[in-house]
């Protein structure tokens, strides 16, 4: 679970070097869920200084490598603005493929059929 957002005191970074190191040991991950203010990785719409790391894009090359669901709150998004298609006109999406927005309920079923859960 990923909690705040990606210029928090490098907590997303934190959370991508986490995965690949996991992945690097053999674990395997079936999704990344993204609620509260974490919620703002998921957004199309970053865009970081030429200095700063694009974490946007690196949720994006995780998913390309790994096929990992990169699952979004939509009761957290969308009281942030981070809309997805199925609730605002096209000209207002700023979150598409391939993060998902779910409802609370899939994170808890993840905690169900897996024993780590991690926190970031």
């Amino acid at each position: 679970m990923v909690s705040k957002s990606p210029f928090d005191h490098r907590n997303a970074e934190n959370a991508l070097t986490f995965c690949y190191a996991a992945i690097a040991q053999g674990h395997t991950i079936t999704q990344v869920f993204f609620y509260q203010t974490g919620v703002h990785n998921a957004s199309c719409l970053l865009s970081p200084n030429q200095d700063e790391v694009h974490v946007y894009k690196l949720w994006i090359a995780l998913f390309a490598e790994h096929k990992i669901n990169l699952n979004v709150c939509i009761s957290a998004a969308s009281r942030r603005g981070v809309i997805g298609s199925n609730l605002a006109e096209e000209k207002c999406v700023n979150l598409k493929a391939p993060f998902n927005q779910v409802g609370l309920s899939a994170y808890f079923e993840a905690l169900a059929d897996n024993s780590v859960n991690i926190q970031l």
